[in-house]
């Protein structure tokens, strides 16, 4: 066995292990963080690289996190109880979700409070030019959306009970109907939603869209989707057996 033989057996042995496919698209495992607790709605700021998400405790508590780049986990100190983050990638502007309303995240930590609702917003979410945002309530399980400039705010009647907001580049909202805990889009100008087909009959957990405008979903089994808005279908990419 050849120097050459051993080497390329040895490449394959360490960096193949790492080496992840998703949808022809091959990408090495850089980094692997362990956190207490269960990190959850997961959210990306383009401009810094920092990802934005909500720990649940072993105990069944609540804090916000970001993950910065450089491997540093901090804990992002709200008054009251930080639930959920989104992040308007337009305006590099990060939102955070609490029971006392939403707050704007700044790089150097601080926040300053945005809107107060007087209910306690689960979820939040952003549309693509910025200038209006959704926000889901609970225990109420509302929906309502806001006026970013004039903070006017009305009750969003398409959707009457869903949490896990999520907007894609075309205003397309995706959401969790918090009573079957099952996928819906609300398409850009409808009034009806949609029920996505094709998934398994799992609670969904995380909704994501990429950079490239690519709607992600993965369920409490961890099987992760690719969904195809204009067809309201979900294919399954693969399952990380966690």
């Amino acid at each position: 066995m050849t120097r050459k033989t051993l080497m390329r057996q040895e490449f394959q042995g360490t960096m193949c292990s790492k080496l992840l496919n998703f949808i022809g698209v091959y990408a090495f495992m850089e980094q692997l963080t362990n956190v207490s607790g269960i990190p959850a709605d997961l959210r990306v700021h383009w401009k810094t690289g920092n990802v934005f998400y909500t720990l649940v405790s072993n105990e069944m508590k609540m804090s916000l996190q970001v993950l910065r780049t450089s491997g540093e986990i901090e804990t992002i100190k709200v008054a009251g109880l930080g639930q959920s983050a989104t992040v308007d990638n337009l305006n590099d502007i990060v939102y955070l979700a609490t029971d006392n309303g939403v707050y704007k995240y700044k790089d150097d930590g601080s926040i300053e409070l945005f809107t107060a609702l007087g209910e306690d917003v689960m979820y939040v979410a952003v549309t693509n030019d910025g200038t209006a945002m959704y926000v889901a309530t609970w225990p109420q399980n509302r929906v309502h959306k806001i006026n970013n400039e004039t903070q006017m705010l009305e009750t969003f009647s398409p959707i009457s009970n869903g949490h896990g907001l999520t907007i894609d580049m075309k205003n397309n909202i995706f959401f969790v109907d918090v009573a079957t805990e099952i996928l819906y889009v609300l398409k850009s100008g409808d009034t009806v939603p949609i029920k996505i087909k094709g998934l398994h009959a799992n609670k969904m957990i995380n909704i994501f869209v990429s950079r490239s405008d690519a709607v992600y979903a993965m369920d409490e089994n961890s099987n992760y989707y690719q969904i195809d808005v204009e067809n309201e279908t979900a294919r399954l990419l693969r399952n990380f057996n966690v």
